[in-house]
C-alpha cells in the first residue's frame, strides 16, 4: 500500500490580499500575485525571494506561468502585456504587448487583456539538441564576444556593459501560449521566438464569435491541443480539440530556427549595452573638455578660444588671458593628466568598437546567413514563414553596420593623432612660458603635425548658447564633431573622405555586380548615417525577419471536435468569474482530463470529463460528481445526502485531483481531498463527442462520489476557511488560501509515514514517479484569481 501524508510546513498572514498562486515545476518556489498588482516568489518555508512591483498604477495580474526549466516566470498584466522575468534577479527578459483596443467600454477592458498563459514542454529530446553536428557549431567559426567589463574604468563603472550572459541552449522544445483579447492564442517557442497567433473564431468558422480563452492544454508530443473557451455572446463554455500536428511534425525545424533567433536577440542586446558604454566614454571626454576649458571660454568672446589658440600657433605668443589660463588654470601637470584622461577615453571607445561591435557584427552576419541558408530548404522551413529577401536585407544592414564601425575607427585614429599633437604642442608652450628647458625631441614638430593642429583648432569651439541671457550661465560644449556626430541619432555633418576608396571606384565602374548579386552591397545609401542610426536600421531589419504580425498560421491548424461543455442557467453575465477550471494531460493513457466548477451552482459539483485520442480513435467520458457529509461518517452512506459546497479543484498529477470542500458541520474548517482519478474515471459515463448537446446540462448524471471514497483520502483543515488551492504533484506540495485572501497554509504532500506527528492521508496504490515529472511540466500554469484555476 502506497502511503501519502500531508504535513503542514507553514502558516502565514500576508500584508496584501493574495490573488494567484502557482508552484514552480522544478524548484520549491511559489509565485503569488496580490491585489496590489505585485508578484512575489517565496520558498517553501515562506522566505521571500523577491517582490516585483506592478509596471503601472492600478494594474492587476491576470495570469502567471513558470518556464518549464523553472528559471523564468511569465506574468500577464491587466493592461494587456506579458513580462517574462528572470527568477534570479527579476530582470525582464522579454515583453509582449497585446493591448489592442478592441473595446470602447472601460469596464470591458479586462476582457481584452490577458486571459490565460500556458507554458508547455515537448516530451523527449530532439535530435538537433543532442547530436553534435560540426556544421551547426558556430564556435568553430566565431569569436565569442568578450564579457564587456573593459568599460570605462576611471568612471568607476565596471558594470557599464553587462557581461555577455550566455543563455544555455535548451535540450527540449517548449512553447509559451498566451490567450488574449477575443479568442486569440499567441504562440512563442521558448517564450522568445514568435511563432504566430491562432484565432479561435476563425478556426471554428464563426468569424463574429467573441471568445475568451479560459484554459489551454497541449499534449506532451505537441500533436493535439485542448482549449476551453467562453462564448461571450451566449455565455456558454466550449471545449475545442485542435489538431496541432504541425508543431510536432516540424519540432526540429522550430527548435533550430528558435535557437538561432535566441542567439541573434542576445547579440542585439549586447550591441545595445556596448553602445551605451561607448556613449558614456565619449561623454567623459566632453566633460573633461568642459571642466578645463569652460572657465577660459566664458572669459573670451564667442569663437575666441579657437582664435587665441590659432594665434598662438602662428605667432608663438599667447594673449594675456590665454597665458594666465595656461599657467594658472591648466598648468603642465594638469595638462598631462588631462591629456592621458582624454587619450584613455578614446582608446576605450576604440577597444569597444574593435573588440565588441565588430565581433558582435560578424556573429550577427553569420547567424543571419545561416538563416538565409535555411530559407532555401522550403519543404522544411517555409512553414515557419521566413522570407529570403527580408533575411538578405538584414544581412545587408549588418554589413553596413560593420562598415560604419570601420569608418568610426578611422575617425578615432585621426582624432587621437590630432589630440596627441595638440597636447604635445600646448605642453611645449607652457614649458617655454615658464622658461624651463624642454627636451629637444618634444620640440621638433613637422609641418604635417602643424597642419593637423591648425585643422583641429579651427573647429575647436562651437559654443552653444541655450537661450540664456547672462554670459556666465551659458553652457559650453566643445565641438569635437568628427567623433561625436557618430554617436547621435542624426545624420553626419562632416562626411568621411572616401573619394579615393578603391572599392567604391570598383563598384561605380561595375554597377552590374551590385544589381545582379545579393551578396555584394554598395554602402553609398548609408553614407550619411551615424553609428546610432545604422544600429537602429540593423535592429529594424532583423525585427522584420522575425515579424509575425501579418503571418497567418490558422491554415496549419484544424478543429477535430468543438464540444459545448457548459451553459449558464441563470443569466448573470459573470460566468467567467465563477468558474474554476483545471486541465491535465496524461501521457501514459494519451488523454486529456478536465475538471470544471461553477461556484454559483453548488448542486453541479465537479463537472469531470476525459477525452482519449488513441490511434485516430476517440473515447470520452463525462459525469458530475458531488461530495456529501457521508464522506465523514463511515458506514452510514446515503445516496440522498445534500451536496457540500466545493470551493476549488485542481489536478495534482495524472493520478489525483485535489479538491477543497466546505466542512458540512463546521464553518471554520475545510476538507482537502486527494480524489483518485482511477475511481473518477471508472464511475463516469461514456460520452458521444459528436453530439451537439451540451455535455453538462440538467440531464447529466450526478453521482455522490463520497460513498466510493475511503476516509483516508481526505484531511480536515482545522480553523482554515479555505477558498483557493495551488498544488503540484511534481514538487509534492500544496498551498491553501483562506476566504479573506490574507492567510495561507503550505503543505508538503506524500511525506514518509515514519513521522508520527503527521496525519496520514492514505491513497490507492499509484505509480507516482512514472509520469509526475512529465505531468508537472505538461500541465498548464494559470490564471485570473476569480476566473480560472491555477494549474501546474
Amino acid at each position: 500500500m502506497f502511503h501519502c501524508a500531508m504535513r503542514q510546513v507553514e502558516e502565514r498572514h500576508v500584508a496584501y490580499q493574495v490573488d494567484l498562486m502557482v508552484w514552480s515545476n522544478r524548484l520549491d518556489l511559489l509565485a503569488i500575485s496580490n491585489f496590489k498588482g505585485e508578484v512575489q516568489v517565496h520558498r517553501l518555508h515562506w522566505q521571500k525571494v523577491w517582490n516585483l512591483p506592478p509596471p503601472k498604477e492600478n494594474v492587476t495580474v491576470q495570469a502567471i506561468a513558470w518556464r518549464p526549466d523553472g528559471k523564468a516566470l511569465a506574468i500577464g498584466y491587466s493592461f494587456g502585456s506579458v513580462y517574462v522575468v528572470d527568477i534570479e534577479d527579476k530582470e525582464i527578459l522579454d515583453k509582449y504587448e497585446f493591448n489592442i483596443g478592441t473595446t470602447e467600454d472601460l469596464h470591458d477592458l479586462k476582457d481584452v487583456g490577458i486571459t490565460c498563459i500556458t507554458w508547455a514542454v515537448k516530451a523527449g529530446m530532439l535530435e538537433s539538441a543532442t547530436e553534435y553536428n560540426v556544421f551547426d557549431d558556430a564556435k568553430v567559426f566565431l569569436q565569442k564576444p568578450p564579457s564587456s567589463n573593459t568599460s570605462y574604468k576611471s568612471q568607476g563603472s565596471d558594470d557599464t556593459v553587462k557581461s555577455f550572459k550566455e543563455i544555455p541552449e535548451p535540450s527540449q522544445l517548449s512553447m509559451l501560449m498566451i490567450g488574449y483579447g477575443t479568442g486569440n492564442i499567441y504562440m512563442s517557442v521558448f517564450g522568445r521566438y514568435p511563432y504566430g497567433t491562432i484565432n479561435l473564431a476563425h478556426l471554428v468558422n464563426d468569424e463574429c464569435g467573441e471568445y475568451k480563452v479560459l484554459d489551454i492544454n497541449l499534449s506532451n508530443d505537441f500533436s493535439v491541443m485542448q482549449v476551453l473557451y467562453l462564448d461571450s455572446i451566449t455565455n456558454n463554455v466550449y471545449l475545442s480539440v485542435i489538431n496541432t500536428s504541425v508543431l510536432s511534425a516540424y519540432s526540429e525545424e522550430l527548435f533550430v530556427v528558435a535557437n538561432k533567433h535566441s542567439q541573434v536577440v542576445q547579440l542585439l542586446s549586447h550591441l545595445d549595452q556596448t553602445m551605451i558604454a561607448i556613449t558614456e566614454a565619449w561623454e567623459h571626454i566632453l566633460l573633461e573638455m568642459d571642466s578645463k576649458m569652460a572657465y577660459y571660454a566664458s572669459s573670451v568672446p564667442q569663437g575666441g578660444v579657437s582664435a587665441d589658440l590659432l594665434e598662438l600657433l602662428m605667432l608663438g605668443v599667447p594673449s594675456d588671458e590665454l597665458e594666465l589660463f595656461l599657467l594658472q588654470e591648466l598648468t603642465a601637470k594638469g595638462l598631462k593628466k588631462f591629456g592621458s584622461s582624454v587619450e584613455l577615453s578614446y582608446s576605450t571607445i576604440q577597444k569597444l568598437v574593435l573588440k565588441q561591435l565588430n565581433i558582435v557584427g560578424h556573429n550577427l552576419a553569420y547567424y543571419l546567413s545561416d538563416l538565409r541558408g535555411l530559407t532555401r530548404i522550403p519543404d522544411r522551413f517555409k512553414i515557419l514563414g521566413l522570407d529570403e529577401a527580408i533575411v538578405t536585407q538584414s544581412i545587408k544592414a549588418c554589413c553596413a553596420f560593420l562598415n560604419k564601425c570601420l569608418e568610426l575607427q578611422q575617425v578615432i585614429d585621426v582624432s587621437m593623432r590630432n589630440y596627441k599633437a595638440f597636447f604635445r604642442w600646448l605642453f611645449v608652450v607652457i614649458i617655454r612660458l615658464l622658461d624651463e628647458q624642454t627636451p629637444s625631441e618634444i620640440v621638433k614638430m613637422t609641418q604635417q603635425e602643424l597642419t593637423h593642429i591648425a585643422e583641429f583648432l579651427y573647429n575647436f569651439d562651437n559654443v552653444q548658447t541655450e537661450n540664456s541671457d547672462s554670459a556666465s550661465e551659458k553652457p559650453v560644449k566643445f565641438n569635437l564633431e568628427r567623433l561625436g556626430q557618430y554617436l547621435q541619432d542624426q545624420e553626419l555633418t562632416i562626411l568621411p573622405d572616401d573619394e579615393d576608396n578603391p572599392w567604391h571606384k570598383f563598384l561605380k565602374d561595375n554597377a552590374c555586380l551590385v544589381n545582379d548579386s545579393d551578396t555584394i552591397f554598395s554602402m553609398t545609401e548609408f553614407r550619411k548615417f551615424s553609428l546610432v542610426q545604422q544600429q537602429k536600421y540593423l535592429k529594424n531589419a532583423i525585427n522584420r525577419v522575425f515579424d509575425v504580425t501579418d503571418k497567418n498560421i490558422n491554415k496549419y491548424f484544424s478543429v477535430i471536435y468543438n464540444i459545448k461543455c457548459y451553459e449558464e442557467r441563470e443569466q448573470k453575465m459573470n460566468l467567467r468569474d465563477n468558474l474554476r477550471i483545471s486541465q491535465i494531460y496524461d501521457p501514459a493513457q494519451e488523454r486529456f482530463l478536465m475538471s470544471l466548477i461553477d461556484t454559483n451552482n453548488v448542486a453541479d459539483g465537479i463537472c469531470f470529463m476525459s477525452i482519449q485520442l488513441k490511434e485516430k480513435m476517440c473515447t470520452a467520458v463525462a459525469v458530475k460528481y458531488y461530495f456529501s457529509s457521508s464522506l465523514l461518517q463511515e458506514g452510514s452512506h446515503s445516496i440522498l445526502d445534500d451536496a457540500v459546497e466545493i470551493m476549488d479543484a485542481q489536478f495534482y498529477s495524472a493520478e489525483y485531483l485535489s479538491v477543497l470542500i466546505k466542512h458540512p458541520h463546521n464553518e471554520d474548517n475545510t476538507i482537502f481531498i486527494q480524489l483518485p482519478l482511477k475511481i473518477a474515471l471508472e464511475n463516469a459515463n461514456d460520452l458521444n463527442v459528436k453530439s451537439k448537446a451540451c455535455v453538462f446540462n440538467d440531464k447529466t448524471t450526478r453521482k455522490n462520489i463520497s460513498i466510493l471514497l475511503d476516509h483516508s483520502v481526505y484531511k480536515v483543515l482545522e480553523k482554515m476557511d479555505g477558498f483557493r488551492i495551488g498544488v503540484s504533484g511534481g514538487r509534492k506540495v500544496a498551498v491553501v488560501l483562506s476566504k479573506t485572501h490574507r492567510k495561507v497554509r503550505v503543505f508538503e504532500m506524500e511525506v514518509n509515514g515514519e513521522d508520527e506527528e503527521d496525519e496520514t492521508l492514505d491513497t490507492t496504490p499509484q505509480s507516482q514517479t512514472t509520469h509526475a515529472s512529465d505531468n508537472s511540466q505538461m500541465t498548464p500554469d494559470k490564471h485570473h484569481a476569480t476566473t480560472e484555476d491555477l494549474t501546474f
